[in-house]
């Protein structure tokens, strides 16, 4: 039985996390981009049922009440699509602020693995 140390599933599933939100971060960057613009219809960013999508696809579950559960962050978008709604700057500024944080929480969540799996195969502590 061969064992992937560097691509579980909850490693995959951060990847995959990290990949929404830079997808999400561009959507909004190009929403900002084209706030002046009257002709421009903005671009939905919220690709929560994307990410969902993949959580499912996993084995991790809620095991203590103390879990966040995923639907929680669940607000019902179906990815990137014109919505036909004008750009809001204020609105995408609150999303962008939004994502980073989510994008960051993700970003340290994956680094915290592979230190740990560098702790483990080198056995010091860093």
């Amino acid at each position: 039985m061969k064992i992937d140390l560097f691509n579980t599933e909850k490693a995959e599933l951060m990847k995959k996390a990290l990949e929404t939100y830079q997808k999400q971060n561009k959507a909004i960057a190009q929403n900002v981009a084209n706030s002046n613009n009257p002709d421009y219809n903005r671009t939905n960013t919220d690709f929560s049922n994307v990410l969902k999508s993949v959580s499912s696809q996993s084995n991790l579950k809620v095991t203590s009440e103390k879990h966040i559960a995923f639907s929680k962050f669940d607000r019902g978008g179906t990815g990137e699509k014109k919505d036909g709604g004008k750009v809001d700057i204020t609105r995408e500024m609150a999303e962008l602020a939004e994502n980073q944080i989510r994008h960051e929480f993700v970003s340290r969540v994956l680094g915290r693995y592979y230190r740990a799996l560098q702790t483990s195969i080198i056995g010091k502590n860093r």
